[in-house]
């Protein structure tokens, strides 16, 4: 094989669920002959950095750089990683997750097959104490049970809400109506293939999940891509940005190419299991960042880059507690999108609700 795959993880403190991470990698049916893995230490303290080494010397496909600095979030080592890379294709991993045996060689040969910039499939959200498996949200109808026949999905959203309320009740609220531009939706659909993203805006409606998608090199490179410095957020960003760069998007909708492992227990310390001011005041600034970026695309576009976040964000709030303060600040920063995300009467009803519940809950907060 001609071309060469970097597939970059961003490490602090994961050395339970290291391994299996890395072992997924070179043990991938294309041949980790094939694969750069660059294993980017963020200071560990809890021998992640010995297990890299090991790996390192272990397989000449790995490759470890330690940090000589904590960057406190993943951003950093992500971008350290771009920049260290050789690869003609690019990928990403949380290293406590896994690819499936078979991810790097599906997703490789659809971009390259449709000389496409990127590709990308679907997802297993695993919860590893409840017991359940999840198959990541797609807008699309899919044969994904035929695919997988010894396997049971519950369905996911971003509020949790039964599919058919998210797709016959939330989705006219926020959108009138399926954005049906290239594809139908009265059909399961095995593949997407398009030449941007105009000609398909549901694709954007998807979880922002860069470590399900393979990218072509010159496509972050060439647009200067990197991931922003949010602690929540910089992976929408990035998702956003390379969607409105790409020329060439394939979605394999019946393809699970990744295992997301929730580890729902009450003392699991991961970011987004653990809701504080700062994971929300950066999710929404990680919003405006990517909203301007749309700026001369559809109404279609910027709407479906945004506002299912909205959602999500509104979700997380209500059922999470803040001080007086802190509500003060995430007003302002909602306040700061509703300026910029004016695209039509939804969305600015969606943004004023936004608003008027968190100014109602600073006001009965100070009685």
């Amino acid at each position: 094989m001609k071309d060469k795959i970097s597939i970059i993880l961003p490490i602090f403190n994961v050395g339970d669920h290291l391994r299996g991470g890395i072992d997924s990698l070179v043990n991938q049916t294309i041949g980790n002959e094939n694969l750069e893995i660059i294993m980017v230490n963020d200071c560990s303290t809890d021998g992640s950095d010995k297990i890299i080494d090991e790996y390192d010397e272990k397989y000449e496909c790995c490759k470890a750089i330690h940090h000589e600095k904590n960057s406190g979030a993943a951003y950093t080592p992500r971008n350290t990683g771009i920049e260290a890379c050789t690869g003609d294709y690019i990928m990403f991993l949380d290293p406590d997750d896994r690819y499936t045996l078979d991810a790097v060689e599906t997703l490789y040969h659809a971009v390259k097959a449709n000389d496409a910039q990127m590709a990308f499939g679907r997802f297993r959200r695993i919860f590893e104490y409840g017991g359940k498996v999840q198959k990541s949200y797609s807008p699309y109808l899919d044969n994904i049970e035929r695919a997988y026949p010894d396997e049971t999905f519950e369905t996911e959203n971003f509020i949790k809400v039964p599919d058919f309320l998210w797709d016959n009740v939330v989705e006219r609220l926020l959108y009138g109506k399926t954005l049906e531009v290239t594809y139908p939706r009265d059909k399961p659909l095995d593949t997407i293939k398009v030449d941007n993203i105009e000609q398909e805006p549901d694709l954007l409606k998807m979880h922002p999940s860069i470590w399900s998608k393979i990218f072509r090199r010159d496509l972050i490179m060439d647009n200067d891509i990197r991931f922003q410095p949010f602690v929540s957020g910089d992976d929408l960003a990035f998702y956003i940005e390379t969607l409105i760069h790409s020329k060439g998007i394939v979605f394999l909708n019946d393809f699970m190419c990744y295992d997301y492992y929730i580890r729902d227990l009450p003392d699991d310390k991961s970011i987004t299991n653990n809701v504080n001011v700062r994971l929300l005041d950066e999710l929404m600034e990680s919003y405006i960042y990517s909203r301007q970026c749309t700026e001369g695309f559809s109404k279609e576009v910027q709407n479906a880059t945004v506002n299912p976040h909205l959602l999500h964000w509104t979700y997380t709030w209500k059922n999470s507690e803040f001080t007086v303060e802190e509500n003060k600040l995430l007003l302002s920063k909602v306040n700061r999108l509703k300026e910029i995300h004016r695209t039509d009467l939804k969305t600015k009803w969606l943004l004023s609700s936004m608003t008027t519940a968190i100014e109602t809950k600073i006001k009965t907060s100070r009685k």
